[in-house]
């Protein structure tokens, strides 16, 4: 195998790693999610105490368990996909429809889409933008909430091209390419 695979699969070896703790640490977060709403419906019923911020983050716990686990999703193979070509294409078909989509859709959609979105949030950091300028009564800041639009498909981006190496290395007959239930992660969790 040559050195530059060999460099290469080892970043995206690295790629996965840190998207499986990513992972770990939304997976935290979504039990966080549930305590919070059960906490807002438990003091809202029970005490007739109700909180506009803790309602506000409930949503927002949610979408940023989307945006930040849609890598992890994608590292897995367990992304939605239309493989009514893998019976008439083959694994090598396959890995060249995944390499071509990669190039041309999703890593364009996803640099765009860092591109256009990280302004707003360096905007809303720098003047102190929070919910209750929008709205909601919360004083929860937006900056928090806006960074989760890039993050998120700014780790895709880079789970991309992780997938992107795999596919060249599995087409120059180099490495493996482990795809569906014999994903090695599926096993892991």
């Amino acid at each position: 195998m040559s050195t530059g695979f060999v460099a290469a699969l080892k970043f995206a070896d690295r790629v996965d790693a840190g998207n499986r703790a990513l992972a770990q640490v939304v997976r935290w977060g979504l039990l966080a999610n549930a305590i919070l709403i059960a906490g807002n419906a438990i003091s809202r019923k029970l005490f007739g105490i109700a909180s506009s911020s803790m309602y506000d983050l409930q949503p927002h716990f949610f979408a940023a368990a989307v945006l930040l686990m849609a890598a992890y999703t994608f590292k897995r193979d367990e992304h939605v996909r239309i493989d009514i070509f893998a019976n008439l294409w083959g694994a090598r078909g396959m890995a060249w429809l995944d390499l071509v989509g990669i190039v041309l859709v999703l890593l364009p959609v996803c640099f765009v889409t860092v591109w256009v979105t990280w302004p707003q949030v360096v905007n809303s950091y720098l003047t102190g933008e929070t919910r209750a300028s929008r709205e909601s009564l919360s004083e929860f800041p937006a900056w928090i909430m806006k960074s989760m639009l890039p993050l998120g498909f700014f780790t895709l981006a880079i789970q991309g091209m992780a997938e992107a190496i795999r596919c060249c290395a599995y087409l120059a007959g180099v490495a493996q390419r482990p795809r569906g239930d014999q994903h090695p992660d599926r096993a892991a969790t």
